[in-house]
Formats: C-alpha cells, structure tokens, sequence
C-alpha cells in the first residue's frame, strides 16, 4: 500500500509540473503549440518626467513573458522592463520576444505620455502640540532645536493647548484638528500633518526622520508669502505655484508669536533639568488661524502645471501680541490631509519660490 501511495505522490507531483506555465518561455498553450503574438502594457499612460515607467508583456496564451522580452523605447532596447523617463515628450514603446519556434514576434506599439514638472524645495512642517504645564514637553522643543540646527527647511507651529487659566498660549481652536488626527495626549509631534513624530524625538532615529522629510524627491508645489505689517495690521498674500497637474488641495495659513517669556513645566533632563524652566523661550506659537478653516480652505481655480493660486489675508494683531515678533506659516496640504510643502515668513518680507 505505501509504494503505491508513493507512485501516486509522483504521478501526481509530476502532472503538476508538465502543467505549470514558465513565465520565461510562456509557449505551452492548450494547443502545445508556440505563442504566435505578445501585447504590451504600461503601469500608467501618462506620467511625469524623471519617474520610471514599468513594462509587461503577454503571450496570446495570457501567459506573461516580460523577463524573455526586449523592450525598446523610441526604437532604442532597454535593459529589463523599467525605464525611468528623462525628458518631456511622447514615448513610442514596443517589445520583441523569440517564441520555442525560434519566431521574432513583434508587440504593437503604445505610447506613454512625459509630462513636465517644476521642482521645489523640499520643507518639512512640525505641527507641536504642547503646553506651558507639560512636564514632558520640553523633549520635543529640544528635539526641535536639534532639527534646526541641522537644517533651515523646517517649519514650525507650537500649539498650546489644555486652557488660558493653565496656559496663556492656549489655542482653544485646535480641537477639531485633534481630532482628526487621533491625539491621544501630550506632547505630540507630527511631521507634515500625516506622520507621528516617534518617541522619543531627541534620539538620532526620530532626528533623522524629520531631516529626512526635507531630502529624497523633491515636491512639485512651491510656496511664498508677502508680508506687511504696519501697526497692529497685517496683510499676508500667499501664492502657490504647481510643477505638475494636481486636485483637490487645501491652504492653511497661521500667525505665529516668537520670543514669549513664560516659566515651563519640566520632568525631563533638558535644559538643565530645571523645574520648572524659569522664563522659557517659547516660539512659533500659534496665534491665530488666517485660512477659513486649520483644517484647510480649498485651493480654487486652475492648478495645473505652471499656473499659479494667489490670495492674501489680513491679520489684526491684538494688542496682547507682539507685532514685530510675529510670523506668518502657509502650507498646502493634498486629499489625505498631508502637507505637500510649507514655508514661514516674517513681517515685511518678500519671497519668492524656491525652484529646484
């Protein structure tokens, strides 16, 4: 009986093997007879220049034979079936594949179109949410001091919460955005509105994952922002300019106070371990909401390659504000609610995009 058994086993192992397809080849049709055609297909039709375009090809059997088929594009072979696009245009893509009866078939040509793009500087935005009474806090304004003294491409927005009784830098706005994001206690960090800044964020891991946020590919929407302040009045005209087709996009605008003197809480070993630290600096801190929403205004009108989105809004400054301290924060931020870019201005100041 177990020889049997075994015999069965074999039958059976080698039954399904002669059935597999090899990918490779992709000539054993229902017929045994040599594929006589192959199609090709893209990843995408259209894409923007400098990304890769990834290449298949199919027997008529609906057998993939892309590893043993030689694509050309714009009658040039490439290696393998990736192709990263250098130039704007329309690319004219076919394949070759020889089938077991040593026959050259030649797939109908397609075409993928190269967009272009406009490059910007790459910013990251550090949204903290924190507070005067909050005795882990001053581990996060460390950990933003050390991103800042790596790099000038981050921006920052410090939102106190919990109330003006216990902080007097309560922003009593940000419950919504709260919630949106599922804080569940401070201090919390994120990183470009869609990523928790990871604990602790002093380490060189959590550094790194700020500064890494502002290297890699660079974002195709640039902003800047035209400041004047006169008295306790200010006008903020932000314009937007997109390297590429896009939808769906929100502005946020902040004003910002730096330079408030206030003690803070502290448990940590920061800052000398003082608690609290008498007279803290406390910066970026959000003061007023200027977009209609935090959680963002809609970006209206054409924002397709090379156009451009302005507004401006004003800013009356309360007297419990100080004018020339203040700063201005703009971001952009996609369907998800991730930040795409950001910049911050202070008063009087004229920018212009940071083209790459």
């Amino acid at each position: 009986m177990k020889k049997i058994l075994l015999a069965f086993t074999l039958l059976t192992t080698l039954f399904i093997t002669s059935c597999s397809s090899d990918e490779g080849s992709g000539d054993n049709n229902s017929n045994s007879e040599p594929i006589s055609s192959i199609t090709i297909a893209s990843n995408a039709s259209s894409v923007d220049v400098g990304t890769s375009v990834i290449l298949t090809a199919v027997g008529n059997n609906n057998v993939g034979v892309s590893s043993t088929s030689t694509f050309y594009v714009n009658g040039n072979p490439i290696s393998g079936r990736s192709y990263t696009t250098t130039s704007v245009g329309t690319l004219d893509i076919y394949a070759t594949h020889i089938n077991s009866a040593g026959t050259t078939l030649t797939s109908p040509t397609i075409q993928v179109t190269v967009n272009p793009v406009i490059n910007f500087n790459k910013r990251v935005l550090i949204e903290d949410y924190t507070g005067t009474w909050c005795q882990f806090c001053p581990r996060v304004s460390h950990a933003i001091e050390l991103v800042k003294a790596q790099t000038s491409d981050a921006t920052i927005v410090a939102i106190h919460r919990y109330n003006s009784t216990i902080d007097p830098f309560n922003f009593s706005g940000a419950d919504v955005l709260e919630d949106q994001i599922g804080l569940s206690g401070y201090p919390t960090a994120m990183l470009n509105r869609s990523t928790e800044w990871s604990y602790p964020e002093t380490s060189t891991t959590s550094i790194n994952q700020a500064l890494n946020l502002t290297s890699g590919i660079n974002p195709k929407l640039g902003v800047a922002l035209e400041t004047t302040t006169s008295g306790n009045t200010s006008t903020v005209n932000i314009k937007v300019k997109f390297g590429k087709n896009f939808s769906n996009l929100k502005l946020v605008v902040y004003a910002l106070e730096d330079n408030l003197i206030y003690n803070q809480t502290n448990s940590t070993s920061y800052y000398g371990g003082a608690n609290p630290i008498v007279n803290f600096e406390h910066d970026h801190v959000l003061r007023a909401v200027l977009s209609s929403s935090i959680l963002g205004e809609a970006i209206t009108g054409t924002i397709n390659y090379n156009s451009e989105y302005s507004k401006s809004f004003t800013y009356t400054i309360p007297s419990t504000v100080n004018a020339s301290n203040v700063r201005f924060v703009a971001f952009v931020i996609d369907s998800t609610n991730a930040a795409l870019n950001s910049r911050d201005a202070g008063p009087n100041e004229t920018q212009t995009f940071e083209i790459e």
